[in-house]
């Protein structure tokens, strides 16, 4: 009996890696609504070794891990290889269960079309972070996205500026793609009524794309109170300044469950990335009613509308220093812009809906295949947080 969703990781993660970095709670909550709402079982195929213990406390996510016969001394490319060649024999007998496969990234696409062809399995190719339509891209890569998305069943991205390239690029039907922005739980990301620590936050990775050192040049020579949360290939340069100037804390990880308390104690928002998918970390902050300021950039744009939600600068420490200064002293504008992103992303990013978009998809993807499905009738929703009945 096919009754199991596939969740395919990229190359090179695993619920270890997500644990290191916060995510851990927050993925799986999700996967778990969305498979409760589809009566369905949830197998989650990882490059790591030992994974399934993260999961205990859900008895319907089995997770599938590098078998330990394969040398872990390896380069992990070669790993990845070894793994994704065998894989399909040595965990036959779970595949033969899945009705649909969907990655969490792009990269793990690759993998997906084996199992499609191996096994019959609707791909679904989630990009959660997408750069092609304003980044040129190789005759290779081009030709690889090509064949990505002509031969997978649905694709779920989070940019309209994205879905219209896809389509018009790659000849992709408007029907096969489900544009949506990432999802926030809202019972958990909400305002607070916290006392404010810090003039501004920042989440995220420390990498040069983030333009970390922009990031600190500003909170610098503004004097301004600052947290930044992340790690990264930059992490020392913020250490150094945490060193240099009493006013900037660092924390490496924080669990995601726990980031709200944070955002909620920061009277702005802070990203100036050079562009963006659909920040996560913009959407939780705008969800907690944290005035948000970002960088007129593809991915942040379609967020942020300016003056309105928050506020879009350019990448300059003058005017981005006047931004963060008119909200910490205009108490009426940072309501405004506070109430206006919250009830955006109750409109645009609540979980429930997405879920329900995405339930929607699936069956249009297995439909396709095949007739008698769990995804064929309405499914209850009880005993678990999702309220939506479809």
């Amino acid at each position: 009996m096919k009754d199991t969703l596939l969740l395919l990781m990229t190359p090179n993660m695993s619920l270890q890696k997500w644990k290191a970095i916060g995510q851990l709670n927050r993925e799986i909550d999700i996967y778990n609504s969305l498979i409760k709402a589809a009566g369905l079982k949830l197998l989650i195929f990882s490059y790591g070794r030992n994974d399934q213990h993260l999961v205990e406390d859900h008895p319907d996510i089995e997770v599938l891990t590098i078998p330990s016969w394969i040398p872990a001394s390896l380069p992990f490319k070669l790993q990845n290889l070894i793994y994704e060649t065998l894989a399909p024999w040595y965990y036959r007998d779970h595949f033969k269960h899945v009705i649909l496969a969907k990655t969490n990234q792009f990269a793990a696409g690759r993998f997906g079309l084996i199992l499609k062809f191996l096994f019959s399995i609707p791909l679904v190719i989630r990009m959660g972070y997408y750069r092609s339509h304003f980044q040129p891209l190789s005759k290779i890569k081009s030709i690889r996205e090509k064949i990505f998305f002509r031969f997978s069943d649905k694709l779920i991205v989070t940019s309209i500026a994205a879905k219209e390239f896809i389509s018009e690029t790659y000849h992709i039907p408007n029907n096969k793609i489900l544009c949506m922005c990432n999802s926030i739980d809202q019972s958990i990301f909400k305002p607070q009524p916290t006392e404010k620590e810090y003039d501004v936050i920042f989440v995220g990775r420390l990498e040069k794309l983030k333009n970390i050192n922009l990031l600190l040049e500003t909170i610098t020579q503004a004097s301004l109170k600052a947290l930044i949360i992340g790690r990264g290939a930059l992490a020392k340069d913020v250490i150094d300044s945490t060193l240099n100037n009493d006013k900037i804390t660092w924390l490496e990880c924080v669990n995601n469950t726990e980031l709200p308390a944070y955002y909620n104690k920061a009277r702005a928002f802070l990203i100036l990335s050079d562009y963006e998918g659909c920040p996560k970390s913009l959407l939780e902050a705008m969800a907690c009613g944290i005035p948000c300021i970002g960088t007129n950039v593809p991915g942040i744009r379609e967020c942020i509308d300016n003056e309105r939600n928050g506020l879009l600068v350019e990448r300059d420490a003058d005017d981005i220093q006047k931004k963060l200064l008119l909200i910490k002293n205009d108490a009426l504008l940072a309501k405004k812009l506070s109430d206006n992103a919250v009830s955006w992303v109750s409109n645009n990013c609540e979980l429930d809906t997405n879920i329900r978009k995405e339930f929607e998809l699936f069956k249009d993807a297995i439909n396709a295949k095949y007739i008698n499905t769990p995804f064929s009738r309405p499914v209850s929703t009880s005993n678990t947080h999702v309220s939506t009945k479809f």
